[in-house]
């Protein structure tokens, strides 16, 4: 289709106003260069155009519209991510320029033929789902993508087993969708195929784990039978490690439980010397003469009148005091218990020189 769409009436166009207008709507800039992102999809827009100005772009998502062509995009030196999803286009082209574009989405388009993309030295993202390739032929272009490393070719046509070598033949290729083509029901054990033929896939339409490449590579050494026993040998090494890991587990919740018990019996040595200290001063303050009485609180010695503190009283005071002390210190008995009988007072060991 040649006509222009500004030639039809009631169609949306990317005039220079029009962008302006919607890279101030999302947060953008006046100034088009200063604009590094630019949101212009579920506009409507039939033609890619008027973009000269904004080659400062790092990120355009022009998805959801109507474009039949791929053009006007080559100026875009600086940019990484190209959504075009969702529109009409039937061929990859006019994308050279885009040297430092990484990731490209061309996903539930109408393209036939992967092409036009060698020339992308960075490009490691690629999305080519929904669209109508159907045999190795069709995506043996991405051989020639040297830095390629997640692919999704998912819902396509493809069919034949040479799709597993074509794949298998991009060499940093580390994720791969493939769900939705013919080729992964009608052709035997392809994911295991799959993974041995490419050593570094991680990811194919689910995770590869170790043991997974493991006993595909066994299967294609030796065969099924070979197979079934390296499983069976994983299965029971993952089960003695579960089996050590829990035993581990358990011996450390009873070492914490030992060593709580042990701790709550003990008394600590300097409270036990705060306490025996303490608590000679309480009896060496009841028992003094009966003209005062003397009372240490922080270390200041405060004389008090006989008629006015009943020793009785001052006793009182003292001990509930020190009980406090001690229920802040987490011991578990009270003062008044071990004033009862001061030998559950332990006694304290000093160093020689104290």
């Amino acid at each position: 289709m040649n006509e222009s769409p500004t030639a039809l009436e009631g169609l949306p166009v990317m005039s220079r106003e029009e962008l302006l207008k919607v890279a101030l709507e999302n947060g953008g800039y006046s100034t088009p260069s200063l604009n590094d992102t630019l949101y212009l999809h579920y506009k409507g827009y039939r033609r890619i155009e008027n973009l000269d100005q904004y080659d400062g772009l790092k990120s355009l998502w022009l998805h959801s519209n109507g474009f039949e062509k791929i053009e006007n995009l080559s100026h875009l030196k600086e940019l990484r991510c190209l959504f075009l999803q969702r529109n009409a286009f039937t061929r990859i082209e006019n994308l050279k320029g885009l040297d430092v574009l990484v990731q490209l989405d061309l996903s539930e388009n109408n393209i036939r033929v992967v092409e036009g993309l060698d020339h992308l030295s960075n490009l490691t993202t690629l999305n080519l789902s929904k669209n109508v390739f159907e045999d190795a032929a069709s995506i043996q272009h991405l051989v020639e993508c040297k830095n390629l490393s997640a692919v999704d070719l998912s819902h396509n046509k493809l069919a034949g087993k040479d799709v597993v070598a074509c794949v298998a033949g991009i060499e940093k290729l580390t994720s791969l969708n493939m769900s939705g083509n013919p080729v992964c029901s009608k052709v035997a054990y392809f994911r295991k195929k799959m993974i041995v033929a490419n050593k570094s896939l991680r990811y194919l339409d689910r995770p590869i784990f170790d043991n997974e490449r493991a006993t595909a590579e066994e299967w294609a050494r030796a065969g099924p039978g070979a197979e079934q026993e390296l499983k069976a040998k994983l299965l029971a090494k993952k089960q003695d490690k579960e089996r050590n890991a829990m035993q581990e587990f358990r011996q450390w919740q009873e070492s914490v439980r030992t060593a709580t018990v042990n701790n709550n019996a003990e008394v600590d040595v300097d409270d036990a010397a705060v306490l025996r200290d303490t608590m000679e001063a309480l009896i060496t303050a009841v028992e003094v003469n009966e003209e005062t009485q003397v009372e240490v609180v922080e270390s200041k010695t405060v004389e008090k009148e006989k008629e006015n503190v009943d020793p009785d009283d001052f006793a009182a005071q003292k001990v509930k005091s020190l009980s406090l002390y001690l229920n802040s210190k987490g011991q578990r008995k009270t003062l008044e218990e071990l004033l009862v009988d001061s030998s559950k007072v332990p006694a304290v060991v000093l160093p020689p020189d104290a």
